[in-house]
């Protein structure tokens, strides 16, 4: 084999395994032989501007595939630095969570190519991640707390059954009037808190399909550090649901006042 005939033989092979099917409105979606960090192919969207322009666009995926790998890209973290370095770089748009570029007809190709590297260079970040833990047993000081303010409480041993699933729920406040149950959260960082929001209201929302008047209740630990990743904008997901938070340190009295509506004290 020579030269000419390995470029052939690549370009073959290259074109077999492309796949491209319309979205409408003269747009495509590439899929790619190029992957990512979990083996799947990239996918880009190409979209046709005026003037013999082109916007290629990730659809948003990566945006997703790090929040999903709690890779935090709205703090001052070293990885949030080089997704921008490589945003800036490559010279990408974002509008809302979706990455873009522009190019022209003639460079459309090359472009398409620069854009996929840049991509798995962002997606690269979630291998340099390392799980974090909260540094306490959240659980234990709720409920210490709760024993504390002398309310009938109980830590179930089986996960409450939902319409899609069972779901784990930290304590059930009970004896004294209808149970509410209770979950106790914890994060690290504001997208680790993000995710918890919507995971639980998910949850939750699951149980009251099949128990629609059953009292839950949220309690999120906002102690120190902490307290920065509650934004309005993550307990706006509680809100919006009719699902009662209660942040543990700044609306402590409110949950006082839970506690007091269990309160085995005469």
């Amino acid at each position: 084999m020579n030269c000419e005939e390995l470029k052939d033989a690549v370009i073959r092979w290259f074109g077999t395994e492309i796949e491209c099917h319309s979205s409408g409105d003269n747009s495509l979606i590439a899929t790619l032989p190029i992957l990512k960090p979990n083996g799947d192919p990239i996918e880009i969207g190409i979209e046709p501007l005026e003037g013999r322009r082109w916007r290629l666009s990730d659809l948003g995926d990566t945006h997703s595939t790090l929040y999903l790998a709690d890779v935090d890209l709205f703090e001052e973290y070293v990885r949030a630095q080089e997704f921008r370095q490589i945003v800036d770089a490559h010279r990408i748009e974002e509008t809302g969570e979706e990455l873009s570029v522009k190019t022209s007809s003639d460079e459309l190709v090359s472009e398409m190519f620069d854009f996929v590297h840049a991509i798995q260079s962002m997606l690269a970040l979630q291998l340099t991640v390392k799980p974090r833990t909260p540094e306490r047993d959240f659980a234990s000081v709720v409920s210490k707390f709760f024993a504390e303010q002398h309310a009938s409480f109980d830590i179930p041993t089986e996960h409450v059954e939902g319409k899609t699933g069972r779901w784990k729920f930290n304590f059930i406040l009970n004896q004294v009037r209808e149970e509410t149950l209770v979950k106790a959260i914890s994060a690290t960082t504001r997208t680790q808190a993000l995710k918890l929001a919507e995971e639980n209201v998910f949850e939750i929302r699951d149980v009251r399909e099949i128990r629609p008047d059953v009292e839950t209740a949220v309690i999120a630990d906002d102690s120190g550090s902490r307290r920065a990743f509650w934004q309005p904008r993550v307990l706006r997901i509680f809100d919006g649901y009719s699902i009662p938070v209660f942040s543990f340190e700044s609306k402590r009295s409110e949950l006082e006042q839970l506690a007091l509506k269990y309160s085995l004290r005469p």
